[in-house]
């Protein structure tokens, strides 16, 4: 069965590193996805060995505040299902967040071996440096870039590399950009030092060509934050960095356009629709993914939420996406659910025995906070390509955890 467990290893890399590797909303990452969980099932029907591991895993799974509440907002998921006006996308969604639940498990419970965890964190670094790469090159050569994201009236394009949009790319990179940090902070071996600078300055290009205001403001907080819970020293660096791109048009032009009224009058009218939802659903919500199927329909009911050219248009704030969708129990388990990941981060943050965990899981903890504000203006959590990395990068904390406290080999 060890081979078996190397191969499901094997595979969760390869996930890892192919997920954004084509656009649209079916990657190669789904495929791969779907037969790590058969390799998996192909093992529990193999080994009596590890079907009792599982049993047990599974009873540890369910006494944990973290599992708990992702398991209610699952439930809650499904049940709207019964009720929802687009009954396919309603399971569609459920099935996703189903599938991050088992990835979740199955990283922490089965590759929680130390060459496993640095393996999957290499994976990780490896696929932001390719899309950071992909992104250079298609900023200067247009390169499967939509029309969409040419010409507008502050730049003349906005990269997204293979992740779909620019919004989508900044939030990827955003998670990716605080724990790359602190690995360079960490790391000793001068080789390896400059490969994660080099990594680094290709996220803050990046981030930079996607023009995105959402971006600016999770790295904002994510660096104050990472300034806190870290060292105060940071301010120092910080400061003058602020002070610094305030002088390159490029990022000051959009620092300016977050207060901007006129940029942000159609995400205001997708909220007051969001509103109308709950108002009208508070306790059941309208049914998961249903807040798109249903703009077109309130607009019309409600001809003051109109928004020029708009049809069935998303949320822009994954928080009222989830209250209007499901309700007060989904909202209330949401919200659960992320203040004990980001309550299990800062424990590893703050405890690991191995510093390179402690300084990883302390950038994670800062993206993270980062990324929770993005959702507030943007649905990132329900982008795939996007969010998948806020639920591997969840469950390498666990996995450590587990790891750190095992008497098998660390090896």
């Amino acid at each position: 069965m060890k081979i078996l467990e190397n191969v499901l290893y094997a595979f969760i890399c390869i996930y890892i590193f192919i997920l954004p590797w084509k656009q649209g909303k079916t990657t190669y990452g789904d495929g791969i996805l779907a037969l790590i969980m058969f390799l998996y099932i192909i093992r529990l029907v193999l080994s009596s060995q590890s079907r009792r591991k599982m049993i047990s895993d599974i009873k540890s799974f369910f006494h944990d505040y973290l599992s708990i509440s992702m398991s209610i907002l699952f439930l809650v998921m499904i049940i709207s299902v019964s009720y929802s006006f687009d009954k396919k996308i309603a399971v569609s969604e459920s099935a996703r967040f189903l599938s991050y639940i088992i990835l979740f498990f199955i990283i922490k419970y089965e590759c929680n071996y130390k060459r496993y965890i640095h393996g999957i964190i290499n994976s990780y670094v490896f696929s932001v440096c390719f899309i950071c790469i992909f992104g250079i090159y298609q900023y200067f050569t247009g390169f499967g870039l939509s029309p969409e994201f040419m010409k507008y009236d502050y730049t003349d394009k906005k990269i997204a590399a293979t992740l779909d949009n620019p919004t989508n790319l900044a939030a990827f990179l955003v998670l990716a950009l605080f724990p790359i940090i602190m690995v360079s902070i960490y790391e000793k071996n001068k080789v390896k030092k400059s490969v994660y600078l080099l990594i680094l300055v290709l996220v803050i290009i990046n981030i930079v060509l996607t023009d995105s205001r959402n971006a600016l403001i999770g790295v904002a907080i994510g660096a104050i934050i990472l300034a806190i819970v870290f060292s105060w020293k940071l301010i120092f660096i910080i400061g003058p960095a602020a002070v610094i791109s305030l002088f390159i048009p490029r990022i000051s032009h959009r620092i300016l356009d977050i207060a901007n009224s006129s940029q942000n009058v159609s995400r205001i009218y997708l909220w007051k629709t969001a509103l109308k939802m709950i108002k009208e659903h508070p306790i059941l919500g309208v049914g998961n993914g249903n807040y798109v199927s249903l703009y077109d329909t309130y607009v019309k009911k409600y001809p003051e939420l109109k928004y020029p050219w708009f049809t069935q248009r998303p949320t822009h704030n994954s928080y009222l996406k989830v209250t209007s969708e499901l309700g007060i129990l989904g909202i209330i388990s949401f919200v659960c659910m992320l203040i004990f990941s980001l309550l299990k981060v800062k424990q590893v943050a703050s405890s690991a025995k191995d510093k390179f965990y402690r300084y990883f899981c302390t950038g994670v903890f800062a993206s993270m906070v980062g990324f929770y504000f993005m959702n507030i203006s943007d649905n990132l959590f329900f982008v795939p390509k996007t969010t998948a990395y806020f639920w591997i990068l969840l469950a390498i904390s666990q996995a450590i955890v587990i790891r750190e406290s095992s008497s098998e080999s660390l090896f």
